[in-house]
């Protein structure tokens, strides 16, 4: 081959293995390519407060949110409209795990801290327990007695006159204490913490939405019951009560944290089952060998807590 052609050949072939995949000026340094506000914009949003942290179980319902006019503030606007606001944990150790301890799982104050003992909602006085000293094992337990049959409602006066009956006098120091300042609570709050059901669920309590998304059950109102019983095979409901009979179901009462793993309470709450003439919780059968139980039929259950006791003497 000549020498020309060789030339010419070669000359060929070099456009198209030199030739750029793009024209475009290579991005060195794309990250540094923003809008001219951007710097401000962030400096803007690192000053801001942060926002409380919420887990699964901080409830919409049991929290009051702070509101923007006619509206709930979202949650990454919370610290804004309160920088103070502490949502409360039905789970407090969520939130405190959660956050390594930087957040309470609870607030101290404002409207949704646990009323203390003596406070009542919407009131800016508390009334303080009278607390007595030097008083020997036998003179508490007639006093607790008292205090247990002579409640104000006549549902608190049956269900703790009945606890009281049946433990006190087997009760140590340690647990009459307790009961002692058990006794201090509210008395609709004492029999719904011992009779009421189990917590209801997420579902049932429209977690992470708005109250209206709940249930009738869990904010305490009317029930869409059947015409009729099923015992009754399609008649109508008869009597005085017809009309309300089973149609409301009061809302949930959290239990206080102070209470939530009380001895005094678990033993209520025994005690309640124990004497349950059926139907009433979903547990295990009661016992029928205790005292008072005045069953008709064996294997039942307890025979209810519609009679109070006769007093007992401790000192005898």
């Amino acid at each position: 081959m000549s020498l020309q052609r060789l030339i010419v050949r070669v000359g060929r072939a070099t456009p198209h293995t030199s030739r750029l995949l793009h024209t475009s000026i290579p991005r060195y340094y794309a990250n540094e390519r923003m809008h001219d506000t951007t710097p401000e914009w962030r400096e803007k949003q690192k000053s801001k407060p942060l926002g409380p942290h919420m887990t699964n179980t901080n409830s919409t319902i049991s929290n009051e949110m702070p509101s923007v006019g006619a509206d709930k503030a979202p949650p990454e606007l919370l610290t804004s409209v309160d920088p103070d606001f502490v949502p409360k944990d039905s789970v407090p150790e969520n939130t405190e795990r959660m956050t390594g301890g930087t957040q309470k799982g609870a607030p101290e104050d404002g409207a949704n801290a646990e009323l203390d003992v003596g406070e009542m909602e919407g009131a800016k006085f508390k009334v303080e327990p009278l607390r007595r000293t030097g008083e020997d094992g036998n003179t508490i337990r007639a006093r607790l007695l008292y205090q247990s049959r002579k409640r104000g409602t006549l549902e608190s006066d049956l269900l703790l006159s009945t606890f009281a009956d049946a433990n006190l006098s087997t009760m140590s120091m340690k647990q009459l204490q307790q009961y002692d300042l058990f006794l201090d609570e509210n008395d609709w709050d004492i029999y719904y913490w011992a009779t009421q059901e189990p917590a209801p669920t997420s579902h049932e309590t429209a977690e992470g939405g708005g109250p209206d998304m709940s249930t009738p059950a869990a904010r305490g109102k009317e029930m869409k019951i059947p015409e009729t019983d099923a015992w009754r095979k399609g008649a109508p409901r008869s009597g005085e009560w017809a009309q309300t009979v089973g149609t409301f179901k009061p809302a949930y009462r959290p239990v206080p944290a102070r209470w939530k793993n009380s001895e005094i309470l678990a033993m209520l709450r025994k005690h309640v089952i124990d004497r349950s003439a059926g139907g009433v919780h979903e547990e295990p059968m009661a016992q029928v060998d205790g005292k008072g139980l005045a069953q008709g039929v064996r294997g039942i259950g307890g025979g209810g807590l519609g009679r109070m006791p006769e007093v007992q003497n401790f000192d005898v």
